[in-house]
C-alpha cells in the first residue's frame, strides 16, 4: 500500500481553509482546541511526575574525613621521609573534627530595626557557600633518626609550617626497628 503525500497533503490544507473560511465554525474550532488543553492540563497532574536522575549520595562525612586524614598523612610521609637524616618513616596525623560546612544567608533588616536571618535554600538543600577542611590536632611522626635531635626539630618545623599546629602538638620519635637494642 502506497500513500500519495502530496496528494494527503493538498486534501488536508483544502479541508483546513474550508473549515477555517466560516467564522461559526472557526470559533467553534478555537473553543474545542482550548477546551482539549485544559483537559491535558488537569490530566497530566494526576500522572505521576517523572523522577530525577538519581544523584550518588554523598560520602559520609566521616568517610570524607578518613579520606582527608589518610592523604595527609600519605603526604607528609612522603616528605619526611625525603628529608636529609629522616629515613624510613610513619606519620599519623589527627584531626579536630570532620569538614563543617557554611551555609549561605540571607538577612533581612526590618524598619525598626531587627535582623531576620535565614537560609538560602536552592532544590530543597541548603546552598552551601563554603567548606571548611578538618583542622589538625595532632600529629605523630616515627623515622629511622628520630632519636636525631636536630632531625627531631627540621620535621617538627616542617610539620608546623605544612599543618598549622604548634610544636607542643608534633611528636618525633625513632622507629623501633631503628633503635639499637643491647
Amino acid at each position: 500500500m502506497k500513500v500519495d503525500l502530496s496528494a494527503l497533503w493538498q486534501t488536508l490544507t483544502k479541508r483546513t481553509a474550508a473549515l477555517l473560511a466560516d467564522e461559526q465554525k472557526r470559533t467553534g474550532l478555537l473553543v474545542a482546541v482550548g477546551l482539549l488543553g485544559l483537559v491535558l492540563l488537569g490530566v497530566s497532574s494526576w500522572l505521576p511526575a517523572k523522577s530525577k536522575p538519581e544523584t550518588t549520595a554523598p560520602m559520609p562525612q566521616s568517610a570524607i574525613t578518613s579520606d582527608y586524614e589518610a592523604h595527609l598523612e600519605a603526604r607528609l610521609q612522603t616528605l619526611i621521609s625525603n628529608l636529609a637524616g629522616a629515613g624510613e618513616t610513619r606519620v599519623m596525623v589527627t584531626l579536630q573534627c570532620g569538614e563543617e560546612s557554611i551555609y549561605a544567608a540571607d538577612t533581612e533588616t526590618s524598619a525598626d530595626g531587627t535582623a531576620a536571618s535565614k537560609h538560602v535554600i536552592t532544590g530543597g538543600t541548603g546552598l552551601v557557600e563554603t567548606i571548611q577542611t578538618p583542622q589538625v590536632q595532632g600529629v605523630a611522626v616515627l623515622c629511622q633518626g628520630g632519636e636525631d635531635p636536630a632531625v627531631q626539630t627540621r620535621i617538627t618545623a616542617l610539620v608546623q609550617a605544612l599543618t598549622g599546629v604548634g610544636a607542643n602538638h608534633v611528636t618525633v620519635a625513632a622507629l623501633a626497628d631503628a633503635i639499637p637494642h643491647n
